[in-house]
């Protein structure tokens, strides 16, 4: 998310709307919100994680807590749930890092290829951030609201924490 993205947001979606000087300085804050969880959860599902030898309740989970945070800007268009909404998302996004990265570890099928199919699996998660901001401003253009975002980001989510299920391999 680009610091542009929370100040037209801040200007057009929660209420009370802010002016273009409030959003201007709000928007570093909300972004700055999440680094916390973000750290906190990647030392602890990682640690966690490895304690254990289990990845996929992990990336289940963090899934799971990323629906959960989209949800709230979609119930509550404020600017008191973007900052729920943004440390939950980073907690989430700690968890799924360290431990996602593991699992793709885990289930390399050939140790050998590790860069090749690393390399894909890093394709598909700079693939997404990268077409995320594009489909995300076609959709508020088609419907002038933030709030289809919310609600695609919540159902891409859980179809996420699905998806892991059937991977063998990973445990």
């Amino acid at each position: 998310m680009t610091l542009q993205t929370p100040v037209i947001m801040l200007q057009s979606y929660i209420q009370p709307a802010l002016s273009a000087s409030e959003a201007a300085k709000m928007a570093p804050l909300l972004l700055a919100a999440s680094l916390p969880g973000i750290l906190v959860a990647m030392i602890v599902s990682g640690r966690w994680s490895d304690k254990i030898g289990r990845r996929k309740p992990f990336v289940i989970s963090s899934a799971l807590l990323f629906a959960v945070a989209m949800t709230i800007p979609l119930i509550w268009p404020a600017l008191p749930a973007l900052f729920i909404q943004t440390i939950l998302a980073g907690v989430a996004l700690g968890m799924f890092l360290v431990v996602d990265h593991a699992l793709f570890i885990d289930v390399l099928p050939d140790r050998d290829s590790a860069g090749r199919d690393l390399g894909i699996a890093a394709l598909g998660g700079n693939l997404g951030q990268a077409l995320g901001p594009v489909l995300a401003g076609i959709i508020i253009s088609a419907t002038g609201s933030y709030r289809l975002i919310w609600l695609i980001a919540m159902v891409i989510m859980l179809l996420a924490a699905f998806a892991i299920i059937p991977v063998k391999k990973a445990k």
